[in-house]
């Protein structure tokens, strides 16, 4: 009670958390929190007595974040954090330390300026040499995972190196998930460096204007077959010929406003009857379909309107004699006049029509507040707040010089957000979200450096333990609806939890099952045939953290282990972002204790560890 903490007979350890007040005070001066241990009966004192926790003052400006604070930003920002360098006598990762000296503006303007980690060169590579390699697999996947765990070149044979990019590796898979195209559709599913090609598009315009990728999502041929204008032909009803509205429905629905319409804070806008309000009709959809029409393939040569030959790597093209030519009543009152056809596949009466559609969609009020919210969501909170998603959607509308659209700005809206970067909405429980299943695989291999010897990163059939999988969504609505919530608690409170859409019977073993046999089984779930091109998480340092060096490599070694606290608390800010809770702490740190035995007990205590945190509700919930 006060300032003391009585032990019960029998406890063996008491959390004592230290919560400091903000105050506006520029220059208050550090203050020491002081826990000493008093000698009484029933118990004996060790050689340590007391301990101690500086709370140093922080201006509104011009800090730096700390070692938690740097983490938990990586792991909303990139891929969380990765392993210390043996040669760091700390125990902070080193892209860690780089946030902390640098700032998250710092560190944001620096990841705007590395060029882009292209995924299309290495699948091509694949593609041409992994049937003489005995590499089979899904090598467009293959090239995500190089990419992500900064396999440092566009391919094997690539002479030079290419900075890691992980910002925008982050954000070019969110944008996956909001403008979806899979390959689970019988057209693309072989058309891996197609597929490349289009998520090298989003890399592309990551940093870029949301207006230049919606056009480029929209004349991309993946995204063509997927939502079936490739080919649409202009109206004929004689023929009983009418345009296929696939894509004109979900650009509106999906990826850009929406079906209601939203205030500037992201709520929806109700009538007079206090009903939402839709965003546009079936009479919509049939105009928008009109415009997507007379468009096909785009490569050099192609002088015809058909599917064949096709190659996925160019942008889709116009012919005017197969485009609806009449004019056109898209949303707001934007209107498209009648067209002259041009000849052949010059295309320019298509090209004006589309670029005139997404144009009046990207400057819709609505696409705004939609977008940016389907990103928080991916990057940082399931249930972002009004005043939130509002700051953010103000940066989508102007970036402070007069442009609309700049993901860069979006971006750092989203990331420096006071919602964001607070660690007094760890305490919210309205606020974070649950990892996405490939998420923590990804969390995982960075942790520990997983590498294979080739470099390179032979993984891929995630979906099979995980339900997920780049690319390779069930649907356009991705792998989960944005609404979604699981029935109990969550659904009472009207709060939405997307990711649990994913958790089920079947995963919630097979994704506990793959950690504990991956720690040091590799992360592929069947191995690989080659061992150089086993992908496994480097241990080397915790194993330093769990015995004594000297025994390292023995099956049975006759010493006591180490304190575990130091292995927790490096496996804590590495996994969690330091966000383990006491309960949680103590549950591990009891059971490190208990292995101390037993057949190679030093991989089991170090396993045990692992296991229990990427299990644990801490690491599952990112917050």
């Amino acid at each position: 009670t006060g300032n003391s903490v009585a032990f019960a007979a029998g406890q063996r350890e008491a959390f004592v958390e230290i919560a400091p007040l903000p105050d506006a005070l520029p220059n208050e001066p550090s203050e020491t929190v002081v826990l000493s241990l008093n000698a009484g009966s029933g118990y004996t004192l060790g050689t340590i007595l007391s301990g101690s926790v500086i709370i140093e003052n922080d201006p509104a400006t011009g800090s730096l974040p700390s070692a938690k604070e740097a983490a938990r930003f990586l792991i909303q920002a990139a891929w969380g954090p990765d392993q210390d360098s043996p040669a760091d006598t700390d125990q902070i990762p080193e892209n860690v330390e780089e946030v902390m000296i640098s700032g998250f503006d710092s560190w944001i303007n620096n990841q705007y300026s590395k060029p882009i980690g292209l995924h299309q060169p290495l699948t091509e590579w694949f593609e041409a040499h992994g049937n003489a390699m005995q590499i089979y697999g899904d090598y467009k996947q293959f090239a995500w995972w190089s990419r992500v765990l900064d396999y440092p070149k566009l391919s094997p044979t690539d002479p030079t190196d290419t900075p890691s990019d992980p910002l925008r590796q982050r954000i070019a898979f969110c944008l996956s998930q909001l403008l979806v195209v899979s390959d689970r559709t019988e057209d693309l599913a072989n058309e891996r460096i197609g597929l490349a090609n289009y998520y090298d598009l989003l890399l592309t315009h990551a940093f870029g204007n949301y207006r230049d990728l919606l056009l480029g999502v929209s004349l991309h041929p993946c995204m063509g077959m997927y939502l079936s204008h490739l080919g649409n032909k202009k109206p004929d009803p004689a023929n009983r010929i009418y345009p296929d509205e696939n894509y004109a429905r979900e650009v509106m629905q999906l990826f850009t406003i929406g079906l209601w319409e939203l205030n500037a804070d992201g709520t929806r806008r109700l009538d007079a009857q206090g009903q939402p309000i839709p965003t546009y009709t079936n009479a919509t959809i049939t105009e928008m379909a009109r415009v997507f029409t007379g468009l096909s393939f785009g490569q050099p040569g192609n002088n015809n309107f058909t599917l064949y030959p096709r190659d996925y790597t160019w942008p889709m093209k116009g012919w005017d004699a197969q485009h609806d030519l009449a004019p056109k009543t898209l949303l707001n009152g934007v209107t498209t006049p009648a067209r002259t056809a041009s000849p052949g596949n010059t295309g320019t009466a298509t090209m004006a029509d589309v670029t005139a559609a997404v144009e009046s969609l990207f400057n819709h009020p609505h696409c705004g507040p939609f977008v940016c919210h389907k990103l928080i969501q991916r990057l940082v909170t399931s249930n972002p707040s009004p005043a939130y998603l509002g700051r953010v959607s103000a940066a989508f509308a102007d970036n402070g010089a007069g442009v609309r659209g700049d993901m860069k700005s979006v971006i750092k809206a989203i990331l420096l957000d006071p919602e964001a970067r607070g660690f007094d909405k760890q305490n919210d429980p309205t606020f974070g979200k649950m990892r996405e299943p490939l998420m923590r695989v990804v969390n995982f291999a960075r942790a520990f450096n997983a590498a294979s010897q080739v470099g390179w990163y032979q993984l891929d059939a995630f979906a099979l333990d995980h339900l997920q999988e780049p690319q390779r969504s069930p649907s356009v609505f991705n792998y989960y609806l944005p609404t979604y919530t699981p029935p109990g608690a969550l659904a009472s409170a009207g709060l939405a939890a997307p990711e649990f859409q994913l958790v089920n019977a079947s995963s919630a073993h097979l994704s506990a099952n793959y950690f504990y046999d991956s720690v040091f089984g590799g992360l592929h779930r069947w191995g690989v045939a080659e061992p150089t091109r086993n992908v496994k998480l480097n241990l080397t340092q915790e194993m330093q953290m769990n015995i004594p060096s000297a025994f390292i490599g023995q099956d049975m070694p006759n010493t006591p282990p180490l304190d575990p606290d130091p292995l927790i608390r490096r496996l804590d800010l590495a996994l969690t972002g330091g966000t383990l809770t006491p309960l949680t702490l103590q549950l591990i740190r009891e059971n490190t204790h208990r292995t101390t035995s037993g057949w190679q007990w030093p991989q089991e205590r170090l396993r045990t560890a692992i296991y229990l945190i990427m299990n644990s509700p801490d690491f599952a919930v990112q917050r």
